[in-house]
């Protein structure tokens, strides 16, 4: 179990028993223990306190709520609470993560629902810190603060493994980081790029393989399967339709991204070729043909895993987010943000980006993006709202903390886990990082 959730959850068995000592059989006269009557109204009057973040302790106040946390629904807009306990006419309930700015509250109980008039103001809180690595290139394994190398992209599995790819002279190859373990473990490292050249890689989350792809060969990419302690397997894939879209002539691909709609594992070439990769037979199709150009962020979106982005980084897509519908691609392929290159936040249409590279989904649809040209890490809300989280535009430098003071170096990699923590390969400053959002 994460230490982080096992930690909160100890902490709610104890203050919950602290806070409502009687239990539900001694239904006293003063309301402790009181069950839900249907044939009742509930009625809801105050909430304390009226801002906060993250797990902040709520107690709402009312009447009829019932003695059963489990029938009781607090949401906090539409994300859903943690209800740890009620006395009847009291619910105490945590907030959850980042359920907006302003926060409406509502509570259910059996058929009523009800709705505060205020609301709850969610206070943010961004932090930046080191992972591992030391400001130097060359690449040692070891403990994370013993580690040093220069990340170009990862990705971060199930079960909190970062998986880095290295592709700067003197070290190519594939570590795997834990921070719980407290380990940098190369899976392959060589010093000739002839050997491998890791590019974006993807995480499959039905199965924990990480697929990436390689330039040193048109067809050439690596698979890292958990159940072989993630031993790299070079693969090459045979491109079997075409569907009348010329075939790559080089071998210039620059991520992969792995789709939980129909299992394939997806690239794009710089030429535009877009290609789906079947995960057992290697069996390949061109599906559609993009503008030429870097790309070197590939994801699919996780609440409509139809949808496909990449950002554009050079030549023809430059500064671009591009998006589309992978089972009608002809009819769905668009550039979502202004054309040019720059800094601009606010409504997506109108942004501008200066040489994204990685991009990746959160659990709950936010789209991150390395940002290298601007130092920053930028974000995507579901609403299409972009916002420089950290990093100062324009100015490059290394320094932990509040998103007042943290700053990147052309930061490249970009990669969330499964609890929405994102991790930063910030490829000038030799380091990994981590951006904690709550």
């Amino acid at each position: 179990m994460n230490k982080k959730l096992k930690t909160c959850i100890d902490f709610i068995l104890l203050f919950s028993g602290l806070l409502f000592i009687p239990s539900c059989a001694e239904k006293t006269d003063d309301g402790f223990g009181k069950d839900h009557n249907p044939s009742i109204p509930v009625k809801i009057s105050t909430f304390y306190p009226n801002s906060g973040g993250v797990a902040e302790k709520v107690i709402i106040t009312g009447e009829n709520f019932g003695a059963d946390p489990e029938k009781i629904r607090v949401y906090f807009n539409s994300k859903r609470a943690a209800v740890v306990s009620s006395d009847g006419d009291r619910i105490y309930a945590l907030v959850p993560r980042m359920p907006g700015n302003d926060c409406v509250v509502s509570v259910v109980v059996g058929k009523d629902s009800l709705v505060f008039e205020n609301t709850f103001q969610y206070n943010l809180s961004v932090s930046v810190s080191t992972v591992c690595g030391n400001g130097s290139p060359d690449f040692v394994s070891g403990t994370l603060s013993e580690s040093q190398m220069k990340p170009s992209f990862l990705a971060v599995d199930n079960d909190y493994n970062i998986f880095v790819s290295l592709r700067d002279s003197p070290s190519w190859g594939l570590v795997r980081v834990n921070e719980e373990e407290n380990v940098v473990i190369p899976l392959s490292m060589n010093d000739n790029s002839s050997v491998m050249i890791p590019n974006a890689p993807a995480i499959d989350r039905r199965t924990g393989i990480i697929t990436f792809p390689s330039e040193t060969s048109i067809t050439a990419f690596v698979t890292c399967d958990p159940k072989e302690a993630w031993a790299p397997r070079y693969r090459n894939f045979k491109i079997v339709k075409t569907n009348g879209y010329a075939p790559p002539t080089n071998s210039w691909k620059h991520s992969m991204a792995a789709c939980e709609l129909d299992g394939y594992v997806y690239t794009r070439f710089f030429e535009g070729q877009l290609i789906k990769i079947h995960p057992v037979s290697y069996e390949a199709e061109i599906i559609y043909l993009t503008p030429n150009g870097t790309a070197n962020g590939v994801t699919f979106h996780p609440l409509h895993p139809h949808l496909l982005f990449f950002a554009g980084r050079s030549g023809g897509i430059a500064g671009g987010i591009y998006s589309m519908d992978v089972r009608d691609p002809d009819n769905t392929f668009k550039r979502i943000n202004a054309a040019g290159s720059g800094h601009r936040d606010g409504e997506l249409e109108v942004a501008l980006f200066n040489a994204p590279w990685q991009i990746y989904f959160d659990p709950e649809g936010y789209l991150y993006i390395a940002d290298a040209g601007n130092h920053c890490i930028r974000r995507i809300s579901p609403e299409n709202m972009v916002e420089t989280i950290v990093g100062m535009p324009g100015t490059s430098g290394w320094k932990d903390g509040g998103p007042e003071e943290a700053l990147f170096n052309n930061p490249r990699g970009v990669g969330v886990d499964k609890e929405g923590t994102v991790y930063i390969a910030d490829w000038g400053n030799n380091r990994v990082r981590k951006l904690a959002i709550e």
